[in-house]
């Protein structure tokens, strides 16, 4: 973790300027291709979910700006942020599933599986109050092709700083499949540009996902 000098910090008045909002999170949602993704998951019956998951915080721990927290008085950059997500559970609620980021994609896809059939298992809520930032908190609705999205904001500084990334059902468009995602930052931390390279970045990581997903294999 490193924490940032705010006085030196070329962001410094845009940062004290929206940190005087009640809300300054923002939010947009783009359309992806998940064409390849749809054909990588029918070639080696993947998870998708577990997949995209993955191809995703990859993206999301490649632009500096998105692992940016509020810690109390301080601006923090945590190394590479988990995933929190939340997990259906069979009486029609949800529950919420932390787990921890590693670069090998065989690792990562197989403690997410894990962690969602505990959470299904064990249930009650356990995940909800987790007072750590260190994450993305993550929401799927597979039942819905949306065009945009919103996202609960609390009034807490610091929980307000972790971005939310949500995502749709993907469907069919032409010859291929896409899919909406959504994410929430907070414009104390996150401007417009660096928000787009997330998305251009996990474009790029639905592009190339055989090559990413199959990465041990091609070694």
């Amino acid at each position: 973790m490193r924490v940032i000098d705010i006085e030196k910090w070329e962001r410094r008045k845009s940062y004290l300027w929206f940190s005087g909002f009640s809300n300054p999170t923002y939010s947009i949602t783009v359309r992806l291709n998940v064409t390849k993704l749809i054909g990588f998951k029918g070639k080696y019956k993947s998870d998708f979910y577990a997949d995209m998951l993955y191809l995703t915080i990859k993206a999301l721990n490649s632009v500096s700006a998105l692992k940016l927290r509020v810690e109390g008085q301080n601006v923090v950059e945590y190394e590479a942020p988990a995933p929190s997500f939340t997990v259906a559970l069979e009486n029609g609620l949800f529950d919420v599933c932390r787990v921890e980021w590693i670069e090998n994609p065989d690792i990562f896809r197989r403690q997410v599986r894990e962690g969602i059939e505990k959470t299904k298992k064990e249930g009650g809520n356990k995940g909800f109050g987790d007072d750590k930032h260190d994450v993305y908190y993550f929401s799927c609705l597979p039942w819905l092709d949306f065009t945009e999205a919103t996202n609960p904001i609390p009034d807490d500084k610091e929980s307000l700083s972790v971005p939310r990334i949500s995502w749709g059902k993907y469907v069919e468009n032409g010859n291929g499949y896409e899919m909406s995602m959504n994410i929430t930052v907070s414009h104390a931390l996150v401007d417009g540009k660096p928000l787009c390279d997330v998305f251009y970045a996990v474009q790029k990581n639905l592009d190339n996902c055989e090559s990413l997903l199959n990465g041990e294999k091609h070694e």
